[in-house]
């Protein structure tokens, strides 16, 4: 009996220890030993050991599948699934909780949202030579775009020397992103570009020399040197493609479908539908962005230009998929809303618009601008509600809206004006009706007046004296 009691004791604290490891909510009442269909006092101490660490070997395999469909959503720009799935982990009794925490750093730095970014990887834990090379450049990223100097530089030299070893460049564009925030003056003006050509005998340095100086502007000094690379440079697509964005910069488009004629990449996909974009030639230009998108499903240059030609080529669910794709912190949340309640208005789903303008109203604190009170009308107007119809086309007349003042006083007239314009009987139709005809000058007959009493007849009873007899009036 004591051994058994011994053994319930023992059970009760594995339990106690696998809930708390988990990443389950427990409450008080979880902690209470379950009920088994087997009888466990048959069962050793080593048999409840092999138990536990089966529990725990299965909740690591859990934690460690969630992390690798995580970092599969942030690789393929599906930061939802992402979030999903870490949501999923705790970081506290989770031994891989730091591997989280850097996971949904770099979720944050995609969204824009640095300071949070660098919040989730400023912990004690991560200044642990093993965990810091981790983590180190998301750091710096992070400073770069919050635009602090000062910790930026202290960051460098530590990250610098423990990820040396990992560069083919010698760690060239930390370097030169560390110099164009500290504001060196002959990186900016494009002279230290120059003075590295020397350099360009590897194709690993080739390819970052240019993109710094694409992203400095400076794409001129690209084109300047671009006959000194070794032959085998250009057998590189990644150097390829450079070259053939500087020439599209410049505006040189034949030199550039040249150099990426054969390359198939989301940059090259961007390039082609810019240039098809220029020559209006929208359905090619749209195609080329649609397959940007699908290499890289968060392309912010795809996006920015697809929508808008979407709805140029009446393409609505195609637009409001890629709007569903804008992310980022700084995205004015009103204008996004706006835009996709303009093109569920164009596909005529009316309910769904009204819901969004419902929201617009609560972003726009019930002072919506213009253009969103005139879809505001127009929705009310096609799903029948007449108070709202009222109130919206009020308020886009007191604005000069004309159609929106005819509107108004429409409602007057009719019981319901949106539910009537929406009735299937037929409307009269005048066959003889010309327009040409309202716009001759008709002959006005004047009116003829009908005579029941002659004036003069009333003048003379009017002039007429009365004459009363007070004997003939009656008293009361």
């Amino acid at each position: 009996m004591n051994a058994q009691k011994k053994f319930y004791g023992k059970f009760f604290l594995i339990n106690l220890v696998l809930l708390l490891s988990s990443g389950s909510n427990a409450t008080p009442s979880d902690l209470v030993p379950k009920k088994f269909d087997k009888d466990w006092s048959y069962y050793n101490d080593q048999e409840v050991d092999a138990y536990k660490l089966k529990r725990e070997y299965e909740e690591k395999s859990a934690t460690i599948f969630a992390l690798q469909q995580a970092k599969k959503g942030i690789i393929n720009g599906d930061l939802e699934l992402a979030k999903f799935f870490l949501s999923k982990i705790s970081s506290k009794k989770s031994k891989l909780g730091l591997v989280k925490n850097r996971y949904e750093s770099i979720i944050y730095f995609i969204e824009g949202k640095y300071k949070d970014s660098l919040r989730m990887i400023s912990s004690n834990e991560y200044n642990e030579i093993k965990n810091y090379r981790e983590i180190c450049l998301l750091r710096i990223l992070n400073l770069v775009a919050l635009d602090q100097v000062k910790p930026l530089l202290e960051e460098v030299g530590s990250c610098q020397n423990l990820t040396i070893q990992y560069s083919t460049s010698n760690q060239f564009w930390l370097t030169q992103l560390t110099r164009i925030k500290s504001k060196d003056e002959d990186l900016l003006k494009g002279n230290l570009m120059a003075n590295l050509r020397n350099a360009l005998s590897s194709v690993e340095f080739s390819e970052i020399w240019m993109k710094m100086a694409l992203f400095l502007n400076k794409e001129h000094i690209i084109l300047n040197y671009v006959g000194t690379f070794p032959p085998a440079t250009y057998r590189s697509k990644k150097v390829r493609e450079l070259i053939g964005f500087a020439y599209y910069r410049l505006g040189k488009i034949e030199k550039a479908l040249e150099f990426i004629e054969d390359i198939e990449t989301p940059n090259t996909d961007n390039i082609r539908g810019n240039i098809n974009l220029l020559a209006g030639k929208y359905e090619l230009a749209f195609g080329h962005f649609k397959l940007a998108l699908q290499k890289k499903e968060n392309s912010q240059n795809a996006l920015q230009r697809s929508i808008p030609i979407a709805y140029i080529l009446g393409l609505w669910d195609d637009g409001l998929k890629m709007l569903k794709r804008i992310i980022g912190n700084n995205l004015n949340q009103r204008r996004k809303v706006s835009l996709e309640t303009l093109f569920l208005i164009r596909k005529s789903d009316f309910k769904a618009a009204a819901e969004n303008l419902l929201y617009l109203e609560s972003l726009y604190n019930k002072k919506l601008p213009r253009q969103v009170n005139l879809m505001d009308s127009y929705v009310a107007l096609r799903t029948g509600e007449n108070e709202r119809l009222e109130k919206a086309s009020g308020q886009a007349c007191v604005h000069y809206d004309g159609l929106n003042c005819w509107l108004n006083l429409q409602i007057l007239h009719w019981e319901n004006i949106g539910l009537t314009i929406n009735r299937d009987d037929e409307t009269l139709v005048l066959n003889n009706f010309d327009i040409e005809s309202l716009k001759m000058p008709l002959k006005v007959d004047p009116l003829k007046e009908s005579i029941f009493v002659d004036q003069r007849d009333i003048e003379e009873l009017d002039n007429e004296q009365v004459r009363i007899n007070p004997n003939k009036i009656k008293s009361k």
